[in-house]
Order: structure tokens, then sequence, then C-alpha cells
């Protein structure tokens, strides 16, 4: 809007306007224009996981009829849905299902939980200032939930079961750099290695996608990972969690815990609140699921 009023003025003036004033213009118009940018990136900074209360999540952004989609779609696997859904609504899609069972290990299982936080749950952002972490049951209770409420549900559903996988606290930027904001995603390795991250809340079959197909839309950058089995066994009870972030550094399974920045970084306050939040859901979830 601003950039056009000043297009205006300078269409009914410029041929008055010495070479000195002209340059005054030009800067003035390039500084408007990268306030707008600016502003729409800062507004949208923390759509995923943040402080910004706006209903849109990173499938709303990357995955509308986009995706990554391995198999041919099956049309009646998606006919006649209306959300949220009821247990036995949730589609079916048999080709998927393959395509999940052939390419990791558990795929079944990974197929189930993948249907849960694609199609059973809607995406509901938090009001601002309010970041509480849901319990895996008190997502499914209440039908939504954001980010890193998906990502637990879906490691929840996949406790029982030895996979290869990990929660990526991180950054998310689209190809332009236009917008950034803070995400939590399950990152996934099939039978052969190869590194996938699972989205939720697409009501798609497109949500299980390779990472080296991401940079056509989008860079990530993790700030924080944490392996799929230490998060399993403290949601479950298996092992106590520690009681602050540098407690998870004290345990013998230290190498379970990996850092995309320095270990000093343990200190700062982001990744301490996110142990913070973390040890709080995992006493109440295991209070409610009547473990030690």
């Amino acid at each position: 809007m601003f950039s056009k009023i000043i297009e205006a003025v300078t269409n009914i003036s410029w041929r008055r306007l010495s070479n000195k004033s002209k340059n005054l213009w030009w800067l003035m118009d390039t500084l408007i224009k990268s306030l707008s940018i600016s502003i729409i990136a800062i507004v949208l900074f923390s759509i995923g996981c943040g402080d910004v209360f706006a209903d849109v999540s990173y499938a709303d952004l990357f995955l509308h009829g986009k995706g990554f989609r391995p198999v041919a779609e099956d049309a009646s696997s998606k006919s006649a849905m209306h959300f949220p859904l009821a247990e036995n609504d949730i589609p079916d899609n048999p080709y998927y299902r393959e395509w999940c069972v052939n390419t990791f290990d558990n795929g079944v299982q990974i197929y189930e939980a993948y249907k849960k936080i694609a199609f059973d749950i809607e995406y509901h952002a938090e009001p601002p200032k309010t970041d509480y972490w849901q319990t895996p049951e008190e997502t499914m209770q209440n039908k939504q939930g954001d980010c890193e409420d998906s990502v637990f549900l879906l490691v929840s559903r996949l406790a029982k079961w030895e996979v290869d996988g990990e929660i990526v606290w991180g950054w998310v930027t689209d190809k332009l750099g236009a917008i950034t904001f803070a995400h939590v995603w399950y990152q996934i390795y099939d039978k052969q290695g190869k590194a996938y991250v699972v989205e939720g809340f697409s009501k798609d079959w497109n949500g299980i996608i390779p990472t080296e197909t991401l940079h056509e839309t989008e860079k990530r950058t993790p700030t924080l990972i944490l392996r799929h089995n230490l998060v399993r066994q403290a949601l479950e009870g298996e092992i106590a969690e520690p009681e602050d972030s540098q407690g998870w550094m004290d345990k013998d399974s230290v190498e379970d815990l990996q850092f995309s920045w320095d270990i000093y970084f343990m200190k700062s306050p982001v990744v301490s609140g996110i142990f913070f939040k973390l040890q709080d859901m995992f006493k109440r979830y295991r209070s409610a699921m009547g473990l030690r």
C-alpha cells in the first residue's frame, strides 16, 4: 500500500526532481518494500508453534495440494469426509499402508499413527503468551492441538515399538525467505537410512516427506533433537526424566541426545524451557495413565 502511494507521487513529480532527489525517492521506496516484507515475516514468525494466535499450520502453508505422494491417490479414502472425524470414520488407504510397510520398519504402526495426526485432529493455535503442551490423551480428547501436540501423539502411538526416529525443535523458512516460524516435527528414517519428516493436519496422504525434497520449498534449521527411544521411555515411565536440561546430558544415554549447536547451548533459556515443559507434560501424562 505504502509503495503504491510512493509510486503515485513519484509519477506526478518525477520530472521536477533533481538526480539527488530521485535517488532519495528510490531509497525510500526500496526501504518501504523491504519493511513490508519484514512485517509479513514477523507476523508469521511463530505461526507453527509460537505467540501469534492464527489457526494456520505448516500443512496449510506447505502441504495443501503439495507434499509427497508416493502412491496414486485413492479417491475412496477421502470421499465425504467431515471434520472432526469419529473413530470409525478415519479414512483408510491400502496403497499408502503398503508403501509404509515396504519403506519403514514397523510400517503398519507408522501408518496407523500417521492417520491419527493427519486426519483425526484439527490444528488449533494457542492464544498469545500461551504454550501449554497437551498430553497425547488430552489431544485425542480435544481433537485438536498444535505442532508439538501432534508430535507427542505420534510418539505415544509408537511407544511400544522400536522406531528409528527423533523429535526436532527448530525453524522453518520458506524458499523466498519471507516466512520464518518456530516448529516442532518428527523425523523418521527408512530401512535404507533415508530421512523423512512426518507432518500432521494435512487431511491427506502427503505428510511423510523425504527431507531431500524439502529444499524445493523450504529450509529447516534444527535447534534441538531428541531421539525417539529416549522420549518414548520417559513418556512411558521406563526411565525417570531428569530434573533439568543438564540432567539429560548426565545420562548414560547421552549419545541419544543430538544438537545442531554447541553443547553450551544447553544453558540457553530456550532449551531449558523445552525440557521444563517436557517434564511437566510427562508427569501429567503418566499420572493420567497410572504410570509411575
